[in-house]
């Protein structure tokens, strides 16, 4: 085994060495058939330089950034004429025909305008490099800064539950069904923060409150298995957060929200009497100096919760320091650290008592945890043909239970992930560009309920991108994985994935591929041994790999005239192998759950996301996911997941500065739950549609202040997410946002 990794990190060096000599051989032969084009990029209105604008020649691999100053240069392909498309997130792209005739040309100022319409944006993750959004072909969702702000988002997954394809139980997060309900253990979709994974070393699961919000600039959701690149746990996608830059000039912003929860929809769930409480702040400040740039972002939130014995208090802080090594080259430092002590809320006593947990709960038990994220970049442009990338990250994660009358403290579970990346990303042809690299995983547990537990994985991948032909990009992906868990059998995962986009028009696309993913069993999954409410979870250190195929096919229109709109339709399927799923063991007393690979699935679903504007102040956007999740193996409905996900959203300004916004979100009833789980939670079967409305009102009382009024749940409907739980219920909150 070991000598079958070294080939293939063999072939990997070989790969690169071949890609850099390829393209150092091609900037030869390519450098008399060569014309560069200078500019710079402004805004149309005042004409400010745009730094970090991207400018690509229309029908191959070549791109460059803008500066500063907002100049770039660009050695393109001699052709009679060339074809540039400009683009920068939140303005409308722009393209431009250069005569090519010549050595070098210079093109000027290009002013680029405003525009709120998505399609314009270019994405940095699905392809590991900064592309247009038409050119991938996958579907990708974009949350943006200005989503977050007016939902009054402090948590990832409250902006996540507004993706269409998404939802989310507790801390699983499901796209398009890939997950169900796992006990917080072993995610299928991979988070990243600016490239460094957020996956905890124990349970592999998401930490939602390690996200630094108020420095989040946008969140790009990849739809379909991701392996091929970002290795485990993205069997279902990945979700990749891009935080802000900072300006040249200083800058700080703040936020202060308080609010409650009001009246129990049924008067037999109300527990104290006054309204529970919720409110917070953050406040981050940011400036680019000389070679230097830094952000730095803290906040603190404080929530009674809607239940009782629900209470969370939790305080963070976020740092981003950048360093121009050169013109072409940067070093960054990310840290990040949160902390928070809540109240144990398991489940619910009851339907009749679903804010109240069971009389066997002790209610003077906290739990207290801590993580702390560290990560370092060296990024550098060699030539306009090749760029390299070297990361290292890591993530610790602490979980503590803490009971005063206690007689034998619980002790302290201890996770540290570490991660490391390099990646060579080359021109090596002028119609193929090369995306190579190697990583590695490793994850150090120290706990009483996993005991010392070592799991390490090393991966290498290649991608190549070919144009073939009117603008149409090919794209072809592997990526081999080795994961081995203390003394266990080490195994191989590959990972080949392969995807088309062609672009019928400016203004129309469509796209085709086909991936796999896979997910290595968690150390939680593999030597969890402990008392978790009322479950007995036992170890099962045999347990496998799960793997999933995802395909789809889809078009993306975007019409400028009469009512613009941009409609997104995707047809899907996701083929599920060895789901690694809790059971309960009916042979063993006591019934304990151990995680098993159960099941073979399958996913086949259509989406479509269709945004459209009714007038210029009158703005609506909606997403309907429809899905028919079938368990192979038992021929029946796949448990804990939805047929029908539906988001919609109306935004009207009837005055300057004003804001008016309204949203529906929809889940059908989940028709199949593990029916064994009533033996241990009342009521447990208890599950109904979700209807929720959320409405918002905001005014900008100055040009740097800004009031809003934001109702969750208007209707105060009550549902479920997860088994034995009570999702929120009305929440009136009032926000105040420096800018």
């Amino acid at each position: 085994m070991v000598h079958t990794l070294m080939s293939v990190l063999l072939l990997l060096v070989t790969v690169l060495g071949v890609s850099l000599n390829a393209s150092a051989q091609s900037s030869q032969d390519a450098s008399q058939r060569l014309v560069t084009i200078v500019g710079t990029v402004l805004d149309g209105q005042s004409d400010k330089p745009l730094r970090g604008a991207t400018v690509q020649q229309v029908g191959t691999s070549r791109g460059a950034y803008t500066s500063s100053s907002g100049g770039f240069s660009l050695r393109c392909i001699k052709q009679d004429s060339i074809l540039l498309r400009v683009s920068f997130v939140g303005y409308a792209q722009a393209q431009l025909s250069v005569a090519g005739d010549s050595s070098s040309v210079d093109v000027g100022p290009i002013r680029l305008e405003v525009s709120s319409r998505r399609q314009q944006e270019v994405i940095v993750t699905a392809n590991k490099r900064v592309q247009a959004v038409q050119d991938v072909p996958i579907s990708v969702s974009i949350v943006k800064t200005e989503d977050l702000a007016q939902r009054g988002i402090v948590r990832l997954d409250e902006a996540l539950r507004y993706v269409s394809g998404i939802s989310i139980a507790r801390d699983q997060v499901s796209i398009r069904g890939a997950s169900g309900f796992a006990l917080g253990v072993g995610s299928r979709t991979m988070v990243m923060m600016d490239g460094f994974p957020l996956i905890s070393g124990d349970n592999g699961d998401i930490k939602f409150d390690v996200m630094p919000v108020a420095d989040i600039e946008r969140i790009e959701v990849i739809k379909g298995a991701g392996s091929a690149l970002y290795g485990t746990g993205a069997l279902g996608g990945v979700v990749s957060i891009i935080t802000k830059q900072p300006t040249d000039v200083f800058s700080v912003s703040g936020r202060v929200y308080a609010g409650l929860y009001t009246d129990q929809p049924y008067e037999k769930w109300e527990y104290m009497s006054g309204y529970p409480l919720l409110g917070g702040a953050d406040v981050r400040a940011g400036q680019r100096v000389g070679n230097w740039s830094y952000s730095v972002s803290g906040g603190y939130r404080r929530d009674q919760g809607y239940r009782q014995f629900d209470e969370t208090v939790r305080g963070f802080g976020f740092a981003k320091v950048t360093y121009a090594l050169s013109e072409a080259s940067n070093l960054r430092f990310n840290l990040f650290h949160a902390a928070d002590q809540r109240q144990n809320f398991l489940y619910w006593k009851g339907l009749d008592n679903a804010t109240r947990p069971p009389a066997v709960q002790d209610i003077n038990e906290r739990i207290v945890t801590s993580k702390t994220a560290a990560g370092l970049e060296y990024s550098t442009v060699i030539s306009d043909e090749q760029s390299f990338i070297a990361r290292y990250g890591v993530f610790r994660t602490m979980f503590e239970t803490l009971n005063p009358a206690a007689e034998t403290p619980a002790g302290v579970s201890i996770a540290l992930a570490h991660s490391a990346d390099l990646q060579h990303t080359a021109s090596v042809l002028s119609t193929v560009t090369l995306t190579s690299g190697l990583s590695a995983r490793v994850n150090s547990v120290t706990s009483p309920i996993y005991e010392q537990t070592l799991q390490h994985l090393v991966s290498v991948f290649s991608q190549a991108e070919l144009n073939v032909g009117a603008g149409a990009l090919l794209t072809a992906g592997l990526r081999l994985d080795r994961e081995e868990t203390l003394t266990l059998k080490p195994h191989l995962e590959l990972s080949p994935k392969l995807g088309l986009s062609i672009p019928v028009s400016e203004d129309l696309s469509l796209r085709a591929s086909v991936g796999r993913g896979f997910r290595a069993p968690t150390v939680a999954e593999r030597y969890a041994n402990t008392q978790y409410g009322p479950f007995r979870v036992r170890p099962n250190p045999s347990v496998m790999a799960e793997s999933s195929v995802s395909s789809e096919i889809g078009i993306a229109w975007r019409n400028t005239t009469f009512l613009p709109f941009e409609l997104d339709i995707a047809i899907f399927d996701n083929e599920l192998y060895s789901l690694i799923e809790p059971s309960f063991d009916l042979t063993t007393p006591g019934i304990p759950i151990v995680f098993t690979n159960l099941t073979r699935a399958r996913i086949l679903g259509m989406e479509g996301t269709l945004r459209f504007a009714i007038t210029k102040d009158l703005m609506a956007e909606t997403g309907l996911t429809l899905m028919d999740p079938t368990d192979l193996t038992l021929g029946s409905i796949l448990k804990y997941r939805n047929r029908v996900l539906w988001y919609s959203r109306a935004m009207w300004s009837p005055l300057a500065g004003v804001s008016l916004q309204a949203e529906y979100r929809y889940q059908d009833r989940v028709q199949a739950i593990d029916d064994r789980l009533s033996l241990f939670v009342t009521d447990a079967d208890v599950r109904v549609p979700l209807h929720l409305v959320d409405l918002r009102l905001f005014a900008d009382a100055s040009d740097h202040l800004r009031c809003g009024v934001i109702v969750r749940n208007a209707l105060n409907y009550a549902y479920t997410e997860s088994i034995g739980n009570l999702g929120p219920l009305r929440t009136v909150l009032l926000q105040v946002e420096m800018r």
